[in-house]
Order: C-alpha cells, then structure tokens, then sequence
C-alpha cells in the first residue's frame, strides 16, 4: 500500500509540474508574439486613451501591453474580433478598412462602454483601423498571414 501511496504522489507531482510548464510554454509563445508591436491572438483588446501629445488627444492603446496604435496580427480565414473599450467622455468608432474600403465596424462606441468589430479577412496582406471620428490620431496597422 505505501509504495502505491508514493507512486500516486510522485505521478501527481509530475502531472501538476507538467501543466505549469505547459502554461508557461503557451504563455511564453503569446507574449513573445504581443512583443514589440504586434499581438496574435484571436481575441484582440484595444481601449480608447486620452493622449494630450496628440490633437485631437486620443489614441487606441492595446490593453495588455499599453502600446499605443498597435499593428495587430490576423490570420487569413480566421475569424478575428477586436473588443474595445471606451473609458472616455467622447464618442468612438472602429472602422477596419482594406485599401480605403470598409470591410468592418464596431459601430459607435459611447462613453463608459464598449464595443467589438468582427472580421474574417479572405487574403493575405495590409489592412488598416482607425477610428471614424479621429482617423489622424487612432489609427493602426493589421497584417493578415
């Protein structure tokens, strides 16, 4: 019986150690994808961000990292979604566009609310977001794998 015990321990520790090392193998691969400017996930998180360095002050901010404007990585096929929050007192709106044609929006986005834009783009290559009311200053790259 003792030496069952001692197995069922020892086979539990290794179970338990492998999914911690699980998890920082997956969560290594995320942050080193969000490195820098891109991020590539599915599920993508901006926020609206009062920035008086800019006029008209606001930028989109990705919301695990702080970039400002960030390119933002989708896969061809994929179904993409942007969720944005808005903890401003202004009106905003994501347009996602492909050579200055709108293929997807979030709609308005009111203050203390948010909103998402869904996509699933059908070829590789550069598409861009911006937001309807402050194109100048909330405006970001999205590259499609």
């Amino acid at each position: 019986m003792q030496i069952t015990f001692i197995q069922a321990t020892a086979t539990l520790a290794i179970a338990i150690i492998s999914l911690f090392l699980l998890g920082l193998v997956s969560t290594y691969t995320i942050n080193s994808e969000a490195a820098g400017q891109g991020i590539s996930e599915k599920a993508f998180q901006l926020s609206a961000k009062l920035d008086n360095s800019v006029n008209p002050p606001f930028t989109w901010v990705n919301t695990t990292n702080g970039v400002i404007n960030p390119t933002l990585n989708f896969k061809v096929n994929a179904n993409d979604v942007v969720h944005i929050q808005n903890p401003t007192q202004t009106l905003h709106q994501l347009i996602i566009d492909f050579n200055g044609k709108q293929i997807a929006t979030s709609g308005d986005i009111t203050p203390g609310s948010s909103g998402q834009a869904s996509v699933k783009p059908d070829m590789a290559g550069k598409f861009g977001y911006h937001c309807l009311y402050h194109p100048d200053t909330m405006k970001g790259i999205i590259q499609v794998h």
